[in-house]
């Protein structure tokens, strides 16, 4: 049974894990049971995140990105912008843009609101979300230049020198698209998922990058000895300067001469890099992709519980196990207790999860979720158990030149041995001429890991049974016929269409049938929200679709 007033629903955080939630909380917002709150800190409404890439390298433009339809949003309400009902919920949605949040009350159920935010100081809810997400790390490094009396000090967070970015934000994107333009050299920190990505997306516009990282390979904490070693050699052939275990022992720097005489006379502007091979690198600009740590401070400061190194417990629900009006998604959520893993896919399903608790509240009055106590009044974290089977994230490199995916533990993948008759079932195929490497570790019909190169319809296939743990194929040499019998129109609707959202072919049909846009699409299923690689098929379905029928 409904309440008689809406239930308030309060975001705290505007990317692209909220943008999901909304979406996923429509039921209730078309019957008029909630009203929902996005306060986001940057100054557009949420976009999507993970094709920070594509608008570095010039192949979109941010706007494109957006998860809101531009008509959703009326600009003419400043800081505070509402979403047409048409499209957002009879109850509505307002996306308070360059709102950030400063404190939380969970006794009064409020949050207070930093100065310049808006008309409203402070906002009360009725349940909370916190979607925060995750800051980049970024080291502190030595500086020397000629810049004031030219001594050498560290860089830290506050006095970095210009050029040093994360790539994490629409504005670094848009910089660092600017120094592709002007064929400035570009250094990339990291050779993790981000960084490899960073440093193929600028390479494959014939941008200059060079990419720093640990280790003897790419992607080390994920691929083995063999895979890693090919996926170098394919990043050297395209245009990537690859300098392995190499680090950076300081940056150089100096004044601009057209600052002089005006107010930002003397500032350091990044010009090179000494790294610790000894070298020195020209590079305008430094893109450290060096790890995230889960921003949880609101949540700690009201009491949360939050892990030591960073992420809101919550349980399998989302909810806080010490408040059960309040919620936590994305980045920042510590499902059970376990650290976020920083991948977009279980924030989807967290969202989901988050939405489903939400609309039975809204929509048929369900009480919250009881929290059980000890004899010191403190709350118990109750773990739900465990879903079927043992659901791995696959991590896939976003390229439009290569494809790269994987799943797993590689300390249990890259360690298990082939010959152990009583070991893991070990499969490896590759061939290093064409580009091409496949490893999959199972053990009984349970997936521990693989490794895909070179092989983008095995790496669907695999993705997919990454989701739920079990691989049934006996024959894996099935994958490799696969790869090259269909080409994507020849998909069944059961073939994974979108890898970054795990949506079929046949679900992707469903919502194109009903769909005008891709965006309208990737709203119904996720389809085309991520890498972006499938939406050019989308929109041949999207064309496809029968004249007259609704959209």
């Amino acid at each position: 049974m409904m309440s008689s007033r809406p239930l308030r629903i309060v975001v705290v955080g505007g990317g692209p894990v909220a943008a999901r939630l909304v979406q996923e909380l429509q039921p209730a917002l078309q019957a008029g049971a909630a009203r929902v709150t996005v306060l986001g800190e940057e100054p557009i409404p949420a976009y999507q995140r993970i094709r920070l890439g594509d608008v570095a390298s010039g192949r979109v433009d941010g706007s494109a990105l957006a998860m809101f339809d531009p008509a959703q949003v009326d600009a003419a309400q400043g800081d505070s912008a509402q979403v047409d009902p048409a499209h957002a919920g009879r109850a509505g949605v307002e996306i308070r843009c360059g709102a950030g949040v400063v404190a939380l009350d969970r006794d009064r159920q409020t949050v207070s609101l930093a100065e310049g935010s808006g008309p409203a100081t402070e906002i009360g809810y009725d349940r909370l979300v916190l979607a925060t997400g995750a800051s980049a790390v970024i080291p502190d490094f030595p500086v020397s230049g000629t810049v004031g009396r030219g001594i050498s000090v560290a860089a830290t967070a506050d006095s970095r020198p210009e050029g040093v970015i994360a790539l994490r934000q629409m504005h670094e994107a848009r910089r660092l698209h600017e120094a592709v333009r002007a064929h400035e050299p570009v250094v990339v920190l990291g050779g993790g998922v981000l960084g490899v990505e960073a440093a193929l997306a600028l390479a494959e516009v014939g941008a200059e990058v060079s990419l720093l990282h640990r280790g003897p390979v790419p992607l080390g904490r994920q691929l083995d000895v063999d895979s890693g070693r090919l996926l170098h050699r394919q990043l050297v052939d395209a245009g990537v300067q690859v300098r392995p275990d190499c680090g950076i022992q300081e940056l150089v720097v100096a004044a601009r001469a057209e600052d002089r005489a005006t107010d930002r006379d003397g500032v350091p502007h990044l010009i090179g890099i000494r790294t610790t091979q000894g070298r020195r690198i020209p590079a305008s600009l430094l893109v450290a992709c060096t790890g995230i740590r889960p921003r949880d401070e609101l949540a700690a400061a009201a009491g949360l519980d939050t892990l030591p190194r960073g992420g809101i417990v919550v349980d399998r629900h989302g909810r806080c196990p010490e408040d059960p009006a309040v919620f936590a998604i994305g980045d920042c959520a510590a499902s059970l207790g376990a650290r976020p893993s920083g991948l977009i896919g279980p924030g989807w399903d967290q969202a989901r999860a988050v939405a489903a608790v939400l609309c039975g509240e809204a929509l048929c009055g369900e009480a919250p979720g009881s929290v059980e106590l000890d004899a010191a009044g403190r709350p118990v974290p109750v773990p739900s158990p465990p879903p079927p089977g043992h659901r791995l994230d696959p991590i896939m490199v976003k390229s439009h030149s290569l494809s790269v995916a994987c799943a797993g533990d590689p300390t249990v993948d890259s360690a298990a041995d082939p010959w152990a008759p009583d070991g893991p079932h070990v499969s490896t195929w590759m061939d290093p001429g064409a580009g091409q490497y496949l490893r999959i570790v199972t053990e009984g019909d349970r997936l521990l890991g693989f490794v895909a190169i070179g092989l983008p319809r095995s790496a669907a296939e695999l993705s997919r049974h990454a989701l739920t743990g079990t691989l049934p194929v006996a024959d894996r040499s099935a994958l490799l016929a696969l790869e090259h019998a269909a080409g994507d129109r020849d998909l069944g609707p059961e073939d994974v269409l979108c890898r970054c959202s795990g949506a079929t072919c046949g679900q992707v049909e469903d919502a194109a049938a009903d769909c005008s846009t891709v965006d309208e699409v990737g709203r119904r299923c996720g389809a085309g929200t991520g890498c972006g690689t499938c939406r050019g098929r989308i929109e041949e379905l999207v064309a496809r679709r029968p004249v007259g029928s609704p959209a």
